[in-house]
């Protein structure tokens, strides 16, 4: 916004509403345009009538670009506005892309606007997890979560801008992702799995950050969005107090032909029906998981189907689940999200699903060890239930079973880790499939090998309840 266009728009709202802004006192060095946001809202003047206000806030440090241009041509503001109500526990504030780079740098700014605050980051920028425009989120996510109990709103433009200079220019496309993302503290976001079903049919995707604070990633494509979002701080009985985050009400999207923003019934497409029905094989291994409602629980038969490298007996939890972390990169290797472009995180999940892809093909055509060997002959499938949350391996008459796949020449560490795992696993479990464990990989000739697990020791074990040294149910 030029100058001249921001003192014309104050005039014409002269009567409707009061227009604020910073003056700018060196305006013969600065350049020739601003970059604002604007805040819209209704308070009381002086005189306790009600008054529309629209307050401007000027970017305050440039962006990047080859040409500098933003270094010429941008008149930076000095101020990032911080909203509080009068007994100052809530916040609200809001950064304008790359003010992130000097929020980086300012710990002083960076403890005031995370201190019971949202704060709010919209950017246009190809690239929004670049290390410099989050060093600020790492810088409030390493400190007290006492002390930065904020929610943190990144709302940057949706995937596959095209963008136009000039009539003498054809178009650019930036073949971005989007980036777009809810940050909120650990004790203020639900982890069950109904609410977090919800919001993912929608189209708000779950993560856990390595600093432990919930990520829930906005779909790439071009929506409106309807949350319902909880206070930051109750500062009334703590019975009030809503701990579940963000949840997605609706989303809506551009019907051309209507002219107008529709209702979406529809899961939106993430990229995974395209991924498993490009390849026969991979349809026929992913079978049983093709119309799951809740993908969570595509991603623990993935997770089980790879190999347990974890312990933990609610390891299925959401921010638990191996695939639902991520690091300060923010990088999301899920393989039902193939929405994160990073080659790292496409090459794993691909990886991961190829694993499962071999393991659907061992199971149908290999013989089977004594303790899964009435998995074979058929009809055996890969999935997930609640209610035998550590096995993967289903089969019509028969006790479900854990079989995972480690691919090609894995190391025998390795091999012996996620045997301890997965052993272990059914073992805490003790139910009468506790014994049907099943560890598999392809030596560097191609030959598909089962491990030897130390704990099924029994030569005379053929896969039934282990209460019997003969083997009988």
């Amino acid at each position: 916004m030029t100058p001249a266009r921001l003192e014309s728009f104050k005039a014409d709202c002269a009567g409707h509403c009061d227009v604020i802004y910073e003056e700018d006192p060196f305006p013969a060095v600065q350049g020739n345009y601003f970059d604002p946001v604007a805040y819209c809202f209704v308070t009381l003047d002086s005189e306790k009538m009600l008054k529309r206000v629209v307050l401007f806030q000027f970017k305050t440090a440039p962006s990047r670009d080859d040409h500098g241009f933003e270094n010429k041509q941008l008149r930076c503001g000095r101020a990032i506005y911080r909203f509080q109500g009068k007994d100052g526990y809530i916040k609200l504030s809001t950064i304008i892309c790359s003010d992130a780079l000097d929020l980086g740098e300012d710990a002083d700014a960076n403890k005031k606007l995370s201190d019971r605050t949202i704060l709010i980051h919209i950017q246009l920028n190809p690239k929004p997890k670049h290390t410099d425009y989050r060093r600020y989120r790492n810088e409030v996510f390493r400190r007290s979560p006492v002390t930065t109990d904020c929610d943190v709103l990144c709302l940057n433009w949706a995937q596959n801008v095209v963008q136009y200079d000039s009539p003498n220019h054809g178009p650019h496309a930036w073949k971005n992702e989007s980036g777009s993302a809810w940050y909120v503290p650990e004790r203020r976001c639900s982890v069950k799995d109904d609410e977090v079903a919800s919001n993912e049919a929608k189209g708000l995707y779950y993560t856990w950050h390595e600093k432990k604070r919930h990520v829930l990633h906005f779909h790439y494509d071009e929506a409106v969005f309807a949350l319902t979002v909880p206070k930051v701080l109750q500062v009334g009985p703590a019975v009030h107090d809503v701990l579940i985050g963000p949840q997605l009400d609706t989303r809506f999207v551009w019907d051309a032909d209507a002219g107008t923003w529709l209702k979406s019934t529809s899961c939106p497409e993430t990229g995974w029906a395209e991924i498993i029905n490009a390849d026969p094989e991979v349809t026929a291994a992913f079978q049983s998981l093709q119309d799951v409602a809740n993908r969570l629980n595509i991603e623990r038969a993935i997770s089980l189907s790879c190999g347990p490298h974890s312990m933990k007996e609610q390891w299925h939890r959401v921010d638990n689940l191996d695939v639902c972390r991520i690091p300060e990169s923010e990088v999301i290797a899920r393989a039902t999200l193939q929405l994160d472009r990073d080659v790292a995180a496409t090459r794993e999940r691909q990886q991961r699903i190829s694993r499962v892809t071999v393991l659907g093909h061992i199971l149908q055509t290999a013989p089977l060890p004594a303790q899964i060997k009435d998995l074979g002959g058929g009809g055996a499938f890969i999935a997930w239930s609640p209610d035998s949350p550590n096995t993967n391996v289903f089969k019509a008459g028969v006790r479900p079973a854990l079989v995972a796949y480690l691919g090609e020449n894995p190391s025998m560490d390795m091999v012996k880790r996620v045997c301890e795992s997965a052993f272990e696993l059914l073992r805490r479990e003790n139910k009468d499939h506790k014994n049907r464990v099943a560890i598999c990989y392809r030596t560097v000739t191609g030959v598909t090998k089962f491990a030897d697990i130390k704990q099924q020791t029994d030569i005379t074990y053929d896969g039934s309840s282990m209460a019997s040294i003969t083997g009988g149910q």
